[in-house]
């Protein structure tokens, strides 16, 4: 397939989307890496290009085929111009500008990042949550930016199957008080994990950061608290871990 070359103009408006403001500006976001884009290729967001090296292209020539027969424009650039694109070190070569979705009303059962800032481990929550049928993700203050190339990448495309509301979380729990439980995971003075039944309702779990926890705000509009109980010979748990644990008690119980 012949492809035609990335123009400079669009090189240089990719590159500006490594950066927040440009994002929000253009409601455009990089996906990046082979995982990631046969993901988004599966879901509904829309794809504004496709960019690729030509290694890339001749090695996935179906992927690249699949967003073609899409009628999405597909670019193809040298090696030295993808790594000014790419936001890893070794870039696999093969990148998508894809669009921000339209605002979502939530259902089903929600995870919330109460200050969650760390791309791996917010990569790691959304696709566990997804793994256990959680069908929104909510970023409050303080969380990584949902469209972070790296916290896009960690999420090995995961974050195409769920909506992603970025919001302060005090407002979003009180919008959604009346039709969900709002579940906190608490590093002590909540039910032993292990004893606790999850509401017969749907529900908005919260993970806050391993440093602070949940912030007093939305400490205040829990209706149920959770605690992991543990040797505690350390101080903390790792926040991805306490989801992941807390999401399979949910889900096993419910």
């Amino acid at each position: 397939m012949e492809l035609p070359s990335l123009s400079k103009a669009n090189a240089r408006w990719i590159v500006s989307l490594h950066h927040k403001r440009h994002r929000d500006s253009e409601r455009c976001f990089i996906a990046e890496g082979i995982r990631t884009v046969e993901e988004l290729a599966r879901s509904r967001y829309r794809v504004r290009m496709l960019v690729c090296t030509a290694a890339a292209a001749s090695e996935h020539g179906a992927l690249v085929r699949a967003f073609a027969q899409r009628r999405i424009p597909v670019y193809v650039a040298t090696e030295s111009v993808f790594e000014r694109l790419a936001d890893t070190k070794t870039p696999q070569g093969v990148l998508a500008i894809v669009e921000y979705p339209d605002e979502c009303s939530p259902a089903g059962n929600i995870v919330a990042l109460d200050g969650i800032a760390d791309p791996g481990n917010a990569g790691t929550i959304v696709r566990t949550a997804l793994w256990f049928g959680y069908r929104c993700v909510v970023f409050g203050r303080g969380a990584v930016d949902r469209y972070q190339p790296k916290f896009v990448r960690a999420t090995m495309g995961a974050l195409f199957h769920l909506d992603a509301i970025e919001q302060p979380l005090d407002e979003f729990l009180a919008r959604v008080g009346s039709t969900h439980r709002i579940i906190g995971a608490t590093t002590s003075g909540g039910e032993p994990l292990a004893t606790f039944r999850p509401p017969n309702r749907a529900h908005v779990l919260v993970i806050g950061s391993e440093a602070h926890g949940v912030s007093a705000g939305v400490e205040a509009l829990l209706t149920d608290r959770v605690t992991i109980e543990g040797t505690r010979s350390f101080d903390s748990l790792n926040a991805a871990v306490a989801a992941g644990i807390v999401m399979y008690h949910l889900f096993r119980t419910q």
